[in-house]
């Protein structure tokens, strides 16, 4: 075997683990720490305590990340008060009230994970809603529900403390508690494969929006396996050119010409195409870190679907839990 020939089988198996190598760069990400997003208007936890909260969240790795959000509001916003006093002394409609803005709140912040939303007054109200990823992992009805109930438990057990410090540590820590829990119960939990959760919606942009890439690709590495294919051939039969332009060079200028064409094609690949690129490829995991998540082809960031702090009204649709602090008469989650 000559040694022209050696160097073509060499060049042809470069070029064949380029191909492979291609695909890798779109494989999912290493798992990520957690991430913990807090809007404490209503200043019913301390920074010690949220940083507690979130060194728990960021001491643990998840597939893909976790983002949990905490929004409080001292009250409802105006645009919401005449609803929230329509709803008022009706747990079932103060429920389905909660439920309505928790989910109208997520879906703009567009933060992955799980959205945990909390009002004081005209009473004390707890909505929380996990996006349709992070549902699809394990997060059900009953663990929307079971975080609601440790932060209600907290806050109406600090509410009823005299000695505000004591008070402040109750709160802390049913925040803390909250997250202890969305960690034991999301930690060695995995996203589904796209193919298993994209709707129908999604698979149809998806479709639409890979459909230009996608010949762009697969134009760029014709041309550049054919202009490797010749100058190789050129180069074998003493054609002595460099590549389909001539120029000169001989076997080594074409081979290393090819090659760097090749390499060239591969981050392009990767600069266009991997992680929602250029031409708006399946950007699935977009924003996982935490900030400003995308509706991704996994769910990530999508809060459409019927949940809201847990099932016990409307299999899923709002409610659970029961009174926190109304007595005999509702009295609100706190």
């Amino acid at each position: 075997m000559t040694t022209r020939t050696n160097w073509l089988m060499l060049a042809a198996a470069f070029v064949a683990g380029s191909l492979i190598a291609i695909p890798a760069y779109a494989e999912k990400p290493s798992p990520q720490a957690g991430v913990l997003i807090t809007t404490d208007q209503a200043k019913l936890f301390s920074p010690a305590g949220i940083d507690r909260a979130r060194a728990t969240l960021a001491d643990t790795r998840f597939d893909h990340g976790l983002t949990v959000t905490v929004d409080t509001y001292p009250e409802v916003p105006p645009e919401k008060k005449a609803a929230a006093e329509q709803a008022a002394g009706d747990r079932v409609k103060w429920r389905q009230f909660m439920a309505n803005w928790v989910k109208e709140r997520a879906q703009i912040e567009k933060n992955p994970g799980i959205y945990i939303l909390i009002v004081e007054k005209p009473l004390g109200g707890i909505g929380v809603i996990a996006d349709r990823q992070t549902r699809e992992r394990g997060f059900s009805d009953q663990d929307e529900d079971t975080v609601r109930q440790k932060l209600a438990d907290a806050l109406s057990k600090a509410k009823k403390e005299a000695d505000s410090d004591k008070a402040q540590e109750i709160r802390d820590a049913g925040l803390s508690e909250a997250v202890k829990f969305i960690v034991s119960d999301l930690k060695d939990t995995t996203v589904a494969p796209v193919s298993a959760t994209t709707t129908k919606a999604a698979r149809e942009k998806e479709a639409g929006s890979m459909s230009l890439g996608g010949w762009i690709c697969l134009g760029l590495c014709v041309l550049l396996g054919v202009w490797l294919i010749v100058g190789l051939i050129r180069a074998f039969t003493g054609g002595g050119a460099g590549g389909p332009g001539g120029g000169g060079g001989g076997f080594m200028s074409s081979l290393f010409g090819g090659l760097f064409g090749a390499m060239a094609g591969m981050w392009l690949y990767n600069s266009l195409f991997s992680h929602g690129g250029l031409f708006g490829g399946s950007d699935a995991y977009a924003g996982e870190s935490g900030a400003g998540g995308a509706d991704g082809d996994t769910g990530a960031g999508d809060y459409g679907g019927e949940s809201a702090a847990g099932g016990d009204y409307g299999g899923g649709d709002f409610g659970g839990g029961g009174d926190f602090g109304g007595g005999g008469d509702f009295g609100g989650d706190f």
